[in-house]
């Protein structure tokens, strides 16, 4: 098995890729693309074309929208076929495998409040970064808007990427990734942000090295060991962000990993769940991270594939997040403690006061 260690706090696809070396091969090929003469199709961008906006030299304060691409329309909840050749036609592996198809109706669930027009936030250097806005909650008082972010890791923004968080006045950036990681791959943030580095996973939690990912089920089975260490063992960690959602002055915040789906995942089920939206809602938004699935397979699988020495299919489920793998901490929570406020309670320091500033600053009236 071939470097098999690299990949150490992988946690949720590629930690150990700098995505630097994501972002410089990207462009790359956007490069290609656009001087390549002959008549091949050109290769998929993954960021979205960002809106040509220059920073305003004004001292009125710049809106957030403006460095972002709107989205026009819903996207339809059946997805619809492209004009691409997919890169494993029929999710069939060169070796004959059945790959996971994390783009199907179970695991790309769209809901009535979805509202991808507000939620997802395009930038120029960016896959998976969203709001968590929108979402009805307790007494049937919605979650206000550009209060609370997901993201992915931050290090590959652009300068304009940077200008948005400053525009939207970002207060605090919550970092899920070890320390290694985060020197080497550090957040490109706006001085209007205090950086906080909260890592929840360390090598010993991996069990790494005896694991052989190109044989079926082991990435389905890390993932889930992965999950079960988070929820159960690293309650107080994430309760560090929420100790910060309790002040009304500390927002907007930003939390992360590296990819923003596991780690970041079960943070937003934390604030959702606190929040009082329900489990099938929360399902949906955890999987709106297969929305970019393709990118990250195409991208960061084929770099992985090249670091590891691995073809690229055997680390197909380390890009995509399978409601299961959610539920592993839904189950966990509900089963021994009956809701997300007696697990945090037993867990870790908060309190029942704390979780009422939480509504109180992000429920609408």
């Amino acid at each position: 098995m071939k470097k098999v260690t690299t990949i150490a706090l992988i946690a949720g696809a590629a930690a150990t890729i700098p995505a630097y070396f994501l972002t410089r091969k990207l462009m790359q090929k956007k490069q290609l693309a656009k001087t390549d003469s002959s008549s091949e199709t050109p290769i998929k961008e993954v960021f979205p074309d960002h809106p040509s906006a220059e920073v305003p030299t004004s001292e009125a304060p710049a809106k957030p929208e403006a460095f972002i691409k709107t989205i026009q329309t819903e996207v339809n909840p059946v997805l619809q076929p492209t004009q691409e050749t997919p890169a494993h036609p029929g999710l069939i592996a060169p070796n004959g495998r059945i790959l996971y198809n994390f783009k199907d109706e179970s695991n790309l669930i769209f809901c009535e409040e979805t509202q991808l027009g507000k939620r997802l936030i395009q930038l120029e250097n960016s896959i998976n970064i969203r709001d968590i806005g929108g979402y009805t909650g307790m007494d049937g008082r919605k979650i206000k808007w550009r209060k609370v972010i997901r993201s992915e890791e931050l290090a590959h923004l652009s300068d304009k990427d940077v200008d948005y968080f400053a525009a939207l006045r970002l207060k605090h950036v919550f970092d899920f990734r070890n320390q290694s990681k985060s020197e080497r791959q550090a957040d490109r943030l706006p001085k209007t942000a205090q950086y906080h580095l909260i890592p929840i996973f360390s090598s010993a939690d991996m069990g790494l090295d005896h694991k052989d990912f190109t044989q079926p089920g082991v990435i389905d089975e890390f993932m889930r060991h992965i999950y079960k260490i988070q929820t159960e063992d690293r309650a107080q960690c994430f309760a560090e962000v929420l100790k910060y959602l309790t002040e009304s002055s500390e927002y907007p915040i930003l939390y992360h990993c590296t990819n923003g789906k596991d780690r970041t995942g079960f943070m937003t089920y934390l604030i959702l769940s606190i929040l009082g939206v329900n489990e099938e809602v929360i399902l949906s938004d955890y999987t709106l991270t297969n929305l970019t699935f393709d990118e990250s397979y195409n991208l960061l699988g084929n770099i992985m594939s090249e670091e590891l020495g691995i073809e690229n299919y055997h680390l197909w489920e380390f890009y995509g997040v399978k409601p299961d793998w959610l539920k592993i901490s839904m189950d966990y929570v509900n089963t021994n403690f009956g809701n997300v406020e007696t697990y945090l309670m037993e867990k870790t320091d908060l309190r029942e006061k704390d979780f009422k500033k939480i509504r109180d600053n992000l429920l609408a009236k």
